[in-house]
């Protein structure tokens, strides 16, 4: 490599300066089920079965990791527990995967996700 050639670990790092954890996470998701499709493609390449089936599994694994991330940065429209509609994406409580709570419905579960038992939060979507 040159000097005026930058490392593909720089220009990746790259991408996530400036990002709050929240589009990091996003940006996340996307590399990591684009990973996915790169796995998917070369697993089709390849003629060695073995080769070939730790491929695929590295890319469900890509995929899996993916999701979570992009479940992790949805913000949720309504209530899981009373259905309220939450139409302002800051409104309300959720807590890490996004299991979304209006404040009253919230506060009657002491703050606690009963899906997790994660810690419910005022929402933050800048």
């Amino acid at each position: 490599m040159n000097d005026k050639t930058i490392a593909p670990e720089q220009v990746m790092a790259s991408l996530f300066r400036g990002l709050n954890r929240r589009e990091q996470m996003a940006l996340m998701s996307k590399l990591e089920i684009a990973g996915g499709a790169v796995y998917r493609a070369l697993a089709s390449g390849e003629s060695n079965a073995l080769a070939r089936e730790k491929l695929l599994k590295a890319a469900e694994d890509e995929e899996r990791n993916g999701g979570l991330l992009k479940l992790m940065t949805t913000p949720k429209d309504k209530c899981e527990k009373c259905g309220a509609a939450l139409t302002d994406p800051a409104a309300g409580h959720a807590c890490s995967f996004q299991c979304t709570f209006c404040d009253p419905c919230a506060a009657s579960m002491n703050l606690v996700c009963p899906n997790c038992s994660g810690t419910l939060s005022p929402r933050v979507f800048a």
